[in-house]
């Protein structure tokens, strides 16, 4: 009986397609012309780090996985807090407030487990990221080594002795170079060679933890991805020495890109002043509970469209908004004027709150030349760092890339892409039955034997009045399947 392919996913955190070049990732450069390119490549939105993680998990947009925000309030999980997905310990919680489902998609592993094949993850990112890669590995007796957080790391007596054996974990430093090669070490000497799984998503934390505190072309930012180019250079480089190297799938990703944060604002202060309140929770009797920064996510308290009315209103009227979302609209309008449809996010979901809304965003170069800015409200970011979130065309458009047996050789795919397309595509290839849930395509243009072509691209481009300007946003669908190319504000 032939043998099935094996795939290892290599994620670049928040890595910028403008940022692979010869100079900085020669390796990745390399791999991506001799590979499948997909260019139009978009994230999911939000443009955060675990909304995208449970993406590529399930192979589905936030209204199929549940994972609606990076930090969102929702009192099934906590009355007095909103949950922070990056948390282990939040992410445990909210397993248990959805009975075993706070990501509720059927999950890439599960697939793979229930085929008798095995997955493994090894990641240097935050806890709550390694957890949704794999949200069932201890169940699954899979493995999900978290470097950054050791405690989400299963089975527990497989972590412990991981621990023992390569330990130290070394801390997390910006850029995070001892930290990223202790994975790569563990990745190449134990995992793919004893461990042997059908399926391993590695994670890299850089360069989206350098971005953050550093600045997008900091010298920082260089030397984070100069090294993860230098570690995903050594795992092919394994692949390549393997007796099973045409077996070896390789797929390569950023969750999202960047912008810069400048322009600095308190949200919770600005909203003050149009006589409404903003708190973690609705204990205090707030209006709105959530969070607000660059991108913000508001559960209204009673759902009350007229508060929604008020502060729509207001957000309209102030130098600094950018687009704003509302439940319940039209389609392409919300519920209230001048706001987009929330709909059009691919974010409903029971747990979606009632209003999204992102700041102002430019095109203008930081200091280091790299184009795309926002303001901001944060405590964890300097001015001049990095941030993400919203619908910039820079952190919207991220990396996706093929490259093995079964893919094509230098070909640059003309349709739009996701990794959400991932999980439909590797379950193809293995012969495993796709689930309803996912809301991916099989990348089947990249394949190198295609028995069909998607469907042609059509392109959905929406404005509407709002306040003194337009909001505007373009989407795409290839078949069944929609992708958001971006959002402005004119």
């Amino acid at each position: 009986m032939e043998s099935k392919p094996k795939f290892i996913i290599v994620v670049f955190d928040g890595l910028r397609r403008d940022m692979i070049a010869p100079d900085l990732a020669p390796t990745l450069t390399q791999f991506l012309m001799e590979g499948v390119d997909f260019s139009l490549s978009r994230s999911v939105y939000p443009s955060a780090t675990r909304v995208n993680a449970a993406a590529l998990s399930a192979g589905a947009a936030p209204y199929s996985t549940g994972v609606i925000a990076n930090k969102f309030f929702n009192k099934a999980v906590f009355d007095d807090q909103v949950i922070h997905t990056g948390k282990f310990a939040h992410a445990s919680a909210a397993e248990v407030a959805f009975d075993g489902r706070f990501l509720e998609a059927k999950t890439l592993g599960e697939c793979i487990a229930e085929a008798g094949l095995k997955m493994a993850v090894v990641s240097s990112g935050s806890g709550g990221t390694s957890y949704l890669l794999h949200p069932h590995a201890a169940r699954l007796g899979h493995l999900r080594l978290c470097l950054r957080d050791w405690k989400c790391s299963a089975p527990d007596d497989a972590a412990a002795e991981y621990l023992k054996q390569f330990g130290p974990i070394p801390e997390t430093e910006f850029p995070n170079v001892p930290m990223i090669i202790k994975q790569t070490d563990i990745l190449l000497d134990h995992v793919l060679p004893v461990v042997d799984p059908d399926l391993t998503v590695v994670w890299f934390s850089d360069p989206d933890s350098t971005y953050h505190p550093c600045g997008l072309g900091s010298p920082e930012s260089r030397e984070a991805i100069q090294n993860v180019d230098r570690q995903f250079a050594r795992i092919l480089d394994w692949r390549d020495k393997s007796p099973e190297a045409d077996r070896y799938q390789i797929l390569v990703m950023s969750d999202h890109g960047q912008i810069t944060a400048r322009n600095k604002i308190n949200m919770r202060d600005e909203i003050a002043k149009s006589g409404l309140s903003l708190a973690n929770h609705f204990k205090d009797d707030a209006d709105f509970a959530g969070t607000a920064g660059y991108c913000s996510v508001l559960r209204v308290k009673d759902g009350d469209k007229g508060r929604m009315a008020d502060l729509a209103a207001w957000l309209q009227e102030q130098p600094w908004r950018g687009l704003i979302f509302t439940p319940d609209g039209d389609g392409v309008e919300g519920c209230i004027p001048g706001t987009f449809d929330r709909g059009l996010l691919q974010i409903e979901h029971q747990r979606t709150p009632e209003i999204y809304f992102t700041l102002q965003t430019d095109d203008k170069p930081n200091k280091w030349g790299l184009p795309g800015g926002c303001t901001f409200s944060s405590n964890s970011i300097p001015e001049g760092g990095g941030t993400h979130g919203g619908l910039h065309i820079k952190e919207m458009n991220n990396l996706l890339g093929a490259q093995g047996s079964l893919f094509r050789n230098r070909y640059i795919s003309t349709w739009p892409a996701s990794h959400t397309d991932f999980a439909p595509t590797i379950l193809k290839l293995l012969g495993i039955e796709t689930p309803v849930s996912m809301t991916g395509r099989c990348l089947s243009e990249a394949l190198e034997e295609r028995t069909e072509q998607p469907p042609e691209t059509e392109t959905f481009e929406y404005a509407i009045p709002s306040g003194q300007k337009r909001q505007n946003l373009r989407r795409w669908r290839v078949g069944s399947t929609h992708y958001i190319d971006q959002g402005w504000l004119e």
